[in-house]
């Protein structure tokens, strides 16, 4: 019996990989890049998680390459030229390039449209940031690889990382690409989600209780859309805190230099991004210090969900709930000024088990996480 071999047709579409052209308004026609690298997010996203909540806007591209005060953003895009000659965006990397501290380190990012991914872009745009990390003199270079549920400890395909502590699955797509260009597996991250409202008087049963274990030696501030200019000092010190404290196993990371011009620039950004925040701080009344911190931040075009950033207790104030006390206090500010969101997610090493201990008291879930991979890049070969 023979049969007769399936013609190959010719391929009808190419892609090439070029710069990103930088725009100073999403109406200018060089924003097409950031809108399509916005497009690429969600729908990479949204194949792995079944919503673009968490996914990067064209505004939060075109901001984030107009503040590089701190960190150069390097950006290509992979696209293909429609019939009329427009590119379209399938794929996109960014090259995170520190610049106040961290200066030996490269973070890297590349994203293919799920439908055309095994064609060879991913290490394109790889390689090609790849070799500027090593033009601009960078020894470490780092990945992160998101994903919607950890596997179960038995699956074969489950890898823990050094630590011990959280799982990830070795046949995720981003995993397996960037196992295969040589990073390594050095820390899982796990993301929670609270679904919202909290059942009524949660929030002020959990405030209650560490504000009686807190005493009358603290007391909360909070502020919407600003922090005060007399404070500002210290909450970048808070910042500055976390950046120390939060347990990164065997990743190569510096602290990060915080001021207030650092914070103001947080600050204009989130404007310019028409963000929201509401931020409450815990003062030591007897020395004016602040002694903790917490931050909630959201889009106000995506009214369902908030994004918990920042929370942070001085070393010599720990042990007095200040924490808790701080998250239950904010939690019910966003309740007034967010009552329509559904779900607040947030990120924690799984390291952090302390902070990992309050999210789950006050009722976050597990909802996927993020897996961080590292090698030196003297030791990383020519993308595969």
């Amino acid at each position: 019996m023979t049969t007769t071999p399936a013609r190959t047709e010719a391929a009808t579409t190419t892609w090439r990989v070029l710069p990103a052209p930088h725009a100073t308004s999403l109406e200018q026609p060089e924003a097409w890049a950031y809108r399509g690298i916005a497009a690429v997010e969600s729908a990479a996203t949204t194949a792995e998680f079944g919503d673009d909540d968490i996914a990067p806007r064209a505004i939060d591209v075109l901001v984030g390459m107009k503040h590089q005060q701190y960190v150069r953003r390097e950006r290509l895009v992979a696209v293909e030229d429609g019939p009329d000659g427009a590119p379209t965006v399938v794929g996109h990397g960014v090259l995170f390039l520190p610049l106040a501290d961290n200066r030996h380190l490269a973070e890297i990012r590349v994203v293919v449209a799920p439908n055309h991914r095994r064609r060879g872009i991913g290490s394109a745009l790889y390689e090609r940031l790849r070799r500027r990390a090593e033009e601009e003199g960078r020894t470490t270079l780092l990945g992160e690889v998101e994903f919607a549920a950890e596997p179960d400890a038995d699956d074969p395909d489950a890898l823990r990382p050094p630590s011990g502590n959280g799982l990830v699955s070795a046949d995720l797509p981003g995993m397996a690409f960037g196992r295969r260009q040589g990073l390594g597996l050095e820390l899982v991250a796990r993301r929670s989600a609270l679904d919202l409202p909290l059942p009524g008087g949660a929030a002020e049963r959990f405030e209650a209780e560490a504000r009686a274990v807190a005493g009358e030696e603290y007391r909360t501030h909070t502020w919407v859309d600003a922090i005060p200019d007399e404070w500002i000092d210290q909450y970048a010190a808070l910042e500055q805190r976390l950046s120390v404290d939060e347990p990164n196993a065997g990743l190569d990371l510096e602290p990060e230099v915080w001021d207030a011009a650092r914070v103001r620039m947080v600050l204009d950004q989130n404007a310019e991004r028409d963000q929201g925040f509401v931020v409450t701080v815990a003062e030591h009344v007897p020395t004016g210090e602040l002694a903790g911190m917490t931050t909630l931040v959201w889009r106000r075009d995506r009214p369902a969900c908030t994004e918990q950033e920042s929370t942070v207790v001085l070393p010599e104030h720990r042990g007095h709930r200040l924490g808790m006390l701080v998250k239950a206090v904010n939690l019910r500010a966003h309740a007034r000024l967010r009552p329509e969101t559904r779900r607040i997610y947030t990120w924690n090493n799984e390291d952090n088990a302390h902070m990992l201990a309050i999210n789950v008291a006050l009722g976050f879930r597990p909802a996927g996480g993020s897996a961080e991979l590292q090698a030196r890049l003297a030791d990383l070969p020519p993308a595969t």
